[in-house]
């Protein structure tokens, strides 16, 4: 065998060996890469998992403090408007003592009224009891009394059963968004749809003031950190949501909010919404 021969040969397979040496590489990097992209989805999904186990738990808290506030305070009141009732009876010659009376017993009414609303806020029991939908609709209005922002609740003749998880935080963001409305866009109405379909739950509040709530949650989380977006855009992590805002066409803005998995889990409690 010549020299030449022997140069090809050795050539050959270090260029062989080279070959063999990228591939080796090539594939140790993308080993290296998925394993980086195993760590990644697992730390993503183990932070999803700790911000549903503290929204959970505020839940949990608002829950008892409304049952506390509804079962005691609720009661003890109740029984209080009884009993001014009872002794109103006792004054009918229209004296002083009476109007008194009358007046301490509306004011406990007021009382009563106000306590029914912080607990609805923070534990809505419609929601345990009637439903995604109905608990929206008495959202509306309760918040309808005593405001100038009139807040209206539309919904389709159909409506599907809704996951509990979904349902709740559902409830919670459109409570974030009225709540901004309120403070900030200067509306005189808002509108809310709901509706369900085969693929998705979607969820649309218009109001008709300034618009200023216009932008993508990511931009107005940047912009307006206090407006409570950011809280929006944690629930709808959990959820798998969406949210749009866009400029209403007479003004004001458009938040809609989408929902692809909504139905129940197999062995989950449920919160349905039966037809009216």
């Amino acid at each position: 065998m010549g020299i030449v021969e022997i140069i090809v040969i050795g050539t050959a397979v270090m260029l062989l060996f080279g070959v063999l040496v990228v591939i080796l590489v090539i594939a140790q990097q993308k080993q290296v890469i998925q394993h980086k992209l195993t760590l990644r989805d697992k730390d993503l999904q183990l932070q999803q998992e700790r911000l549903a186990a503290i929204l959970q738990g505020q839940e949990d808290e608002r829950r008892r403090i409304a049952e506390d506030l509804h079962d005691e305070v609720g009661a003890q009141l109740s029984v209080l408007k009884l009993n001014l009732s009872a002794l109103q009876q006792q004054f009918k010659n229209g004296n002083c003592e009476a109007e008194r009376l009358k007046e301490t017993r509306d004011f406990t009414d007021t009382i009563i009224q106000e306590l029914r609303f912080i607990s609805q806020r923070l534990h809505p029991q419609a929601l345990d009891n009637l439903g995604l939908a109905n608990a929206l609709d008495s959202f509306c209005s309760l918040m309808n009394k005593n405001r100038q922002t009139s807040i209206r609740f539309q919904r389709a003749d159909d409506t599907a059963p809704v996951d509990r998880t979904a349902a709740l935080n559902i409830y919670r963001i459109v409570q974030e968004l009225i709540s901004n409305i309120l403070k900030h866009a200067g509306a005189s109405q808002v509108v809310i749809r709901y509706q369900t379909t085969p693929a998705q739950l979607l969820v649309e509040v218009e109001d008709d003031g300034n618009g200023l709530l216009v932008g993508d949650l990511e931009a107005k989380k940047q912009q307006h950190g206090s407006l409570g977006l950011k809280n929006i855009e944690s629930r709808l992590t959990i959820i798998g949501g969406n949210i749009n805002f866009a400029a209403g066409k007479t003004g004001g803005t458009i938040a809609s909010i989408s929902v692809s998995d909504y139905s129940p889990r197999v062995n989950t409690p449920i919160w349905t919404d039966p037809l009216k």
